[in-house]
């Protein structure tokens, strides 16, 4: 029986494949953050998942395959983002990746964060994470500074930006390639953040553009 479409399930931007697993936040989404008036490029596709409406893994895979299958060109890669945070959908996300990459097992799979995971849960989301073939994760580490950090994201399950260096920590000591992002809004210190990024292990760190 065919799977259903899922609006909003993916998009793209350049030739990489987005696929969204919820809408749920626990903190300013990646997107909000980035400021009032920014909206996505038309280009890719990108609408939110409808209410309610969360996909199977079985509908990621179809939707993967059919990118591969149909795409002028297949994609570079993979990334698990979206409106609202992957990891609040763990498992669908293991399995999802599993499915993958059975199927396609040199495409790269990525995973796009906040980092916002309880600094106990994260050795294990880590090796989790690795063991099911995401090997790359960009992680959103905001700002140096903690109190800034707080203000800006609003993390609504008790964790803070200590959870979120930890979690870049322990994705890079289980062998994931991490790069950490920051948005240039105009009190954030991009020099201090980056510097700390490089200090946690992340391999790399992305400076994104502010729209006030």
């Amino acid at each position: 029986m065919a799977l259903s479409p899922v609006r909003g399930l993916a998009y793209t931007l350049r030739n990489t494949l987005y696929v969204a697993l919820t809408n749920e936040c626990n903190s300013v989404s990646l997107i909000g953050s980035r400021g009032p008036s920014f909206k996505m490029p038309e280009s890719s596709g990108f609408v939110k998942l409808d209410d309610g409406k969360e996909p199977s893994a079985e509908q990621v895979f179809a939707v993967v395959e059919k990118a591969f299958e149909e795409g002028k060109e297949p994609p570079d890669g993979v990334v698990f983002a979206g409106f609202g945070e992957p990891l609040l959908r763990l498992n669908v996300l293991k399995e999802s990746a599993q499915l993958i990459k059975a199927k396609r097992h040199g495409v790269g799979l990525r995973i796009n964060s906040n980092g916002l995971v309880p600094a106990t849960e994260c050795g294990r989301i880590a090796a989790e994470l690795m063991s099911c073939g995401i090997k790359k994760a960009s992680v959103s580490l905001t700002t140096a500074d903690p109190k800034q950090y707080m203000q800006l994201m609003q993390p609504t399950n008790g964790c803070t930006h200590s959870d979120v260096c930890t979690f870049v920590t322990l994705l890079a000591e289980s062998g994931l390639q991490v790069t950490c992002t920051a948005v240039e809004h105009p009190e954030v210190d991009i020099s201090a953040t980056r510097s700390l990024a490089i200090a946690l292990g992340a391999v790399d760190f992305t400076a994104r553009s502010y729209h006030p």
